[in-house]
């Protein structure tokens, strides 16, 4: 039988919605919730179909001052 690499990892401080959606879709689908976890990560990382283009970073072109801070807050696009 061939054995499967597995490793730990350890998630601390993770919002209450959080925590309870995920114990809440585990009881749901008669999984621990850790079983439930490593099916959510393996669904929204998308590994077992294709990967997610990550978006490259935004680089702003113009020097953020308080001074275009206030003009934004007092054109209401804060």
């Amino acid at each position: 039988m061939k054995r499967r690499l597995t490793r730990d990892f350890l998630i601390r401080n993770i919002p209450i919605e959080i925590f309870n959606l995920l114990e809440e879709s585990a009881k749901q689908h008669n999984r621990s919730k850790t079983q439930e976890a490593i099916v959510a990560l393996t669904t929204g990382l998308s590994i077992h179909g294709h990967r997610i283009k990550q978006p490259k970073p935004f680089k702003w072109r113009q020097k953020i001052s308080g001074q275009f801070i206030e003009k934004a807050i007092d054109e209401g696009r804060a």
